[in-house]
């Protein structure tokens, strides 16, 4: 049965619900989620649903909700409670990267320059040099950090601390979450790596290409369980073929695109230093004005100006309704992160599970599934969107 456990910021189990109407749960591998609860109002505990308190999904402890809204609406002799907020990421919502200067991560790991500003400015909080605890929040704390992602460069100043762990994670692929911890009654802050399902394993015998020419009934006896031992992890691949992809919708739009940046940085007039992004040209040249006066370095106008193209990107989506079929079920088989392959008309992709919105009523769940790039790329954004019911 469907639970929610409700806790403050004592950790302190105020109360369990099991018989609300609906709750609907966006999770995202990037940024924070979020999520919708409905509710009778005459109900056990609903007096418990606050603001600022939080809610446990069926006593997952990486499945945090932190309540930020209660409306209660009157029909006739009845009352219905609509409780939203965000995954317990939103928490990063409450801060900026409060610096005169600049905050400043040397190359380094993805996960360490993501623990680096949750930490400056949630944890161990720091304006500048100068040490300013008011800002600290006792009880989320950092993980341990492995050294995960790619090793590059990040600087941030007076923008919002989840708008900057979104952008280091898109620009990294490494994802982030909040882990639950009962016993030191706090929430650890964690980064996700993906695990590699797709056909294009490193260690994998087959490939695209392989695949490409098969047949429904050749494609349908592809299930990971007879390829263990063959490969790394046992691959998941959605397709038409298997009749787990359906109802496909796709899209291709141009419509923001660019591709050629023209960075200004400091300076008045005639004098300001500008920098030029992109190589493209003619007809397929899209340009587009970079404000950042405050930048009077060059490579670093160039770099910030990269950062600031990467976000003017073509949007491409393929939508359709995925069913469970065996060996392939939701946080068994695969998890929110992972990078799987999907087949449409012929083409085989790769893409990365960046969003899962689950759909909880009664005793069903229904899962739809969002997909992206491996990695964000200069000019690509992919997005995918399907949908499982599940028993």
């Amino acid at each position: 049965m469907n639970c929610i456990e409700i806790i403050n910021t004592d950790f302190e189990l105020l109360g369990i619900i099991t018989n609300y109407e609906s709750l609907i749960c966006v999770w995202n591998f990037y940024e924070c989620g979020t999520f919708e609860l409905t509710i009778n109002k005459n109900k056990a505990n609903t007096n418990k649903l606050k603001k600022d308190n939080m809610l446990i999904v069926n006593k997952k402890d990486d499945k945090i909700l932190l309540i930020d809204k209660v409306v209660t609406t009157t029909n006739k002799n009845s009352k219905t409670l609509k409780v939203t907020g965000t995954c317990i990421k939103g928490i990063t919502k409450r801060r900026i990267i409060a610096t005169n200067g600049y905050d400043r991560v040397t190359e380094d790991y993805a996960e360490n320059i993501q623990k680096h500003y949750i930490k400056n400015h949630m944890v161990e909080s720091y304006y500048d040099d100068i040490r300013t605890p008011e800002r600290d929040i006792p009880w989320i704390k950092i993980a341990p950090s492995q050294n995960r992602g790619i090793k590059t460069v990040w600087q941030a100043r007076l923008t919002n601390l989840h708008d900057e762990e979104k952008h280091i994670s898109e620009d990294t692929g490494l994802g982030w979450k909040g882990i639950l911890n009962r016993n030191e009654k706090c929430i650890y802050f964690d980064s996700v790596k993906g695990t590699d399902r797709t056909i294009n394993q490193t260690e994998s015998a087959n490939t695209h290409e392989d695949l490409s020419e098969s047949t429904h009934q050749e494609l349908s006896t592809y299930t990971h369980e007879q390829l263990q031992g063959t490969i790394k992890h046992p691959y998941i691949i959605f397709s038409e073929k298997k009749k787990n992809l359906l109802e496909g919708k796709t899209t291709d739009d141009n419509t923001n695109y660019k591709n050629v940046g023209y960075c200004a940085g400091k300076g008045e007039n005639e004098d300001r230093l500008i920098t030029v992004i992109g190589t493209a040209t003619g007809f397929d040249r899209r340009e587009v004005f970079i404000d950042l006066n405050n930048i009077e370095d060059p490579d670093e106008l160039n770099q910030e100006g990269q950062k600031k193209l990467d976000t003017y990107k073509i949007i491409q989506s393929i939508e359709g309704k995925v069913y469970q079929i065996p060996n392939m079920e939701w946080e068994k088989d695969f998890f929110l992160g992972d990078l799987v392959t999907l087949e449409s008309d012929g083409v085989y992709e790769d893409k990365r599970i960046i969003q899962a919105k689950e759909i909880y009523e009664r005793n069903n769940i229904t899962v739809e599934l969002g997909f992206g790039d491996k990695v964000p790329t200069l000019g690509e954004e992919i997005k995918r969107v399907i949908s499982r019911p599940i028993s």
